[in-house]
């Protein structure tokens, strides 16, 4: 009996094995490379002791477009490890509607980079939708955390920004966004921009773990100027977006974009680095220094051995955003030959600089120093093209309950961002899905009558992407019904603090929800809705204290606490409160 049992047992175990393993897919492991542990210890930084930064090394071109077409991998962010391993993301262009994504490379040996990959792009119907642009990437707690720039504003051509994160556990994914609450919903912004929507807005993050502090920098652009921003959240919590403590914007930039953060533990101070004079021959390298990651001021600018027209930069860091000086540095730019019509056209050098400390006076400029003019830059097309990512033909399929289904067509994408179709539909695998929702047969969905939104994952090659199914009741409004109801409006920001003489005016904003599915943040810009049909108020309980614009900005005049009633079509309102400080 105990024979037949034991075999018996075994017999059972074994068959479940067997169904198990035949789910998997029998990829390789991944493994993280490894993470230095030779930190030093942090102390007072020493306020007479700047850093010195020079290119020791030709540019090494690690992308470059086809002369003609649009390709571009601007605003590198770049991670080196202790093997001297390296890993990079970019801002790579996108397609089928969407402007930019973040695509990936490795490196076993920080120089020869290897086969790209596309690692985030955006979320159909969500806050991020149009775009996934300017990484800063950083390492802690077991999690990538990738920084983004996005927008819901379809005007004015890029702007109206916010700051967006996402983590993995692996550099080149599955990445999962921030929701507002957690991880893995449609994404919400951390840092919002709150001022004139027609100028670029927040975005460009760059991050610095010090202690149990994560420094998140930003770019904030606005009718008044091109600053740096910083926030500060407590990095031992998971949920640390919940703990974010914005400073707002703290340094004013000169003809600067966006500024990639480093912690040189050397000397116990913050760098950031900076292209200057973007676009342009006299373009170059400019460098801010912190004792504290909040109050910076100018250290240098260099030019040398870098190629000019040079724009959207970054410094090569460690996983958690520190520097030493022993270790091996670089920079990566974004570059052209300055020729007209060559925009969106550039191409992305990574340079190897030196890094050196000095006593006394913070060093002038060489106002001499130029970089080098780099032509016939541009690459031939490729002759063996190799899929960087695959793509549905929709991102968003939105449908009644009763539809019959749909046939998803699936493409994979080449480094130029030119399409391809795949000859083996067979090994497409669609996963992640609500199966109360749908099932998949031969690449054709159908529907089982129920309604609700889900993501649908898709898997060909070891590439992966995904698109959002809403099933709305049969005889609903769809998208687009001009009969359209307001079936909620709420504040996009409950609170206001401001200061009486405060150059930035900050704006209120409501987030309306329509009948037929649509959504769109409200403040009488007469593009995103229409104003007329859907004009937004202002009511102001203590005019003494502010007023506010027929778009929403706030005007303080004296100090004081007050709130401001919106109202949308005169059906609909809620209250924000706004404080006026004397300093």
């Amino acid at each position: 009996m105990k024979t037949k049992t034991a075999f018996l047992i075994t017999t059972v175990i074994s068959a479940i094995l067997i169904i198990l393993l035949s789910s998997c897919s029998f990829e390789p492991a991944k493994t993280l490379p490894p993470m230095f542990e030779d930190s030093l210890p942090v102390s007072e930084a020493d306020e007479s002791v700047h850093l010195r930064v020079a290119a020791c090394d030709d540019p090494h071109i690690v992308y470059a477009p086809i002369e003609g077409r649009a390709g571009y991998r601007y605003g590198p962010s770049m991670i080196y490890y202790a093997d001297g391993s390296c890993d990079a993301w970019f801002s790579c262009n996108g397609s089928n509607g969407e402007w930019d994504w973040i695509s990936y490379k490795h490196s076993d040996d920080g120089i020869n980079f290897g086969d790209e990959k596309i690692v985030l792009t955006p979320t159909p119907d969500s806050k991020d939708l149009y775009s996934c642009c300017d990484p800063g990437v950083v390492y802690f707690g077991g999690y990538y955390y990738l920084g983004y720039t996005s927008t819901t504003y379809a005007y004015h051509g890029g702007v109206n920004n916010n700051v967006f994160v996402a983590r993995s556990v692996y550099p080149d994914g599955p990445y999962e966004k921030w929701d507002g609450k957690g991880w893995g919903g449609d994404p919400e912004p951390i840092v919002y921009y709150n001022e004139d929507e027609t100028k670029y807005g927040a975005g460009e993050p760059s991050f610095v773990v010090l202690g149990d502090s994560l420094y998140v920098y930003y770019t904030w652009a606005c009718s008044h100027g091109q600053y740096l921003g910083i926030a500060v959240a407590d990095a031992r919590e998971e949920n640390w977006p919940l703990t974010l403590k914005d400073h707002g914007p703290v340094l004013a930039k000169s003809n600067c974009d966006s500024v990639d953060m480093m912690y040189l533990e050397d000397n116990n101070k913050f760098y950031g680095f900076c292209t200057s004079d973007r676009f342009s021959e006299n373009s170059g390298i400019t460098v801010y220094e912190s004792s504290d990651g909040i109050h910076f001021h100018f250290v240098e600018v260099f030019k040398n051995r870098l190629y000019r027209y040079l724009h959207n930069g970054g410094v090569a860091h460690r996983p958690d955003g520190h520097v030493q000086l022993k270790d091996r540095h670089f920079v990566g730019y974004a570059f052209s030959n300055g020729a007209d019509g060559n925009w969106g056209q550039w191409a992305t050098a990574f340079q190897q600089v030196d890094f050196e400390l000095y006593s006394g006076k913070i060093e002038e400029p060489d106002e001499s120093e130029k970089g080098d003019l780099k032509d016939g830059y541009f690459a031939l097309p490729l002759d063996d093209p190799k899929p960087i990512a695959v793509l549905p033909s929709s991102k968003c399929y939105t449908m009644l309950q009763h539809y019959s289904g749909e046939s998803i067509a699936v493409v994979w994408v080449d480094g130029d961002i030119s399409w391809h179709a795949i000859d083996d539909p067979q090994n497409i695998q669609f996963y992640g899905y609500d199966e109360d929702l749908i099932y998949f047969e031969d690449n054709y969905m159908f529907l089982k009558g129920n309604t609700g939104t889900t993501i649908v994952y898709i898997k060909y090659k070891g590439l992966t992407s995904f698109f959002k199914v809403r099933i709305y009741p049969t005889g609903d409004s769809l998208p687009g019904d001009y009969k359209k109801e307001i079936l909620s409006f709420e504040p996009v920001q409950e609170s206001f603090s401001v200061n009486v003489s405060d150059v930035h005016k900050y704006q209120i904003r409501g987030f309306v929800r329509f009948s037929d599915h649509t959504w769109a943040e409200a403040f009488n810009d007469g593009l995103m809705i229409d104003s007329k049909a859907y004009p937004v108020t202002f009511e102001v309980k203590d005019s003494d204290i502010i007023s506010v614009s027929s778009k929403g900005f706030i005007n303080p005049k004296a100090p004081g606490k007050t709130e401001v009633k919106v109202t949308i079509k005169g059906e609909k309102s809620f209250v924000v409160n706004v404080e006026v400080k004397d300093e």
